[in-house]
Parts: structure tokens; sequence; C-alpha cells
């Protein structure tokens, strides 16, 4: 199956949505995506989520792998120009 390709901001929503849908994780604030150039863009990224104090920390990290492996799966980012 081929990955579409994404813009890192679309990439964000998608991801800040999943992760919330999940119970526990509905504190979540935001998901930033950070990325190495040197590696190739289907696998170079990784998610950082920011959430407030309430949340349950080990919800969220779980939402976050899980999250994460989904949208690598579908997605590779698009370059930015």
């Amino acid at each position: 199956m081929a990955k579409a390709l994404i813009s890192t901001a679309d990439l964000e929503r998608i991801a800040l949505q999943e992760i919330r849908s999940f119970p526990g994780s509905e504190h979540v604030r935001s998901v930033e995506v950070e990325c190495e150039t040197s590696i190739p863009r289907d696998i170079n990224w990784r998610l950082y989520v920011i959430a407030s104090d309430e949340g349950d920390l080990d919800r969220i990290q779980y939402a976050a792998k899980v999250t994460t492996e989904r949208l690598k799966r579908r997605y590779m980012l698009r370059p930015e120009t």
C-alpha cells in the first residue's frame, strides 16, 4: 500500500485528534512532529505530546505510541519548501 504525502501541520492535527480519542488522553493540548533530515521522510519523524497536569501519563504514552505506529504506516511527510 502506498503512503500518502502529508504536511507536518496536517499530520499534527490528525495525530492530536487520534490521541485525544483514547480514554485517558483527553487532556492532551498539542502534538508536535519532529523529524530528522538525514533519514528517509517516511520513518524519520516522531510525535511530541503536550498535556495538562490532569492527564494520565501512562495512557497518553500508550496513545502516542499506537498513533505514531498507525500514522507511520499511512503517511510520509511532504518535503518543506
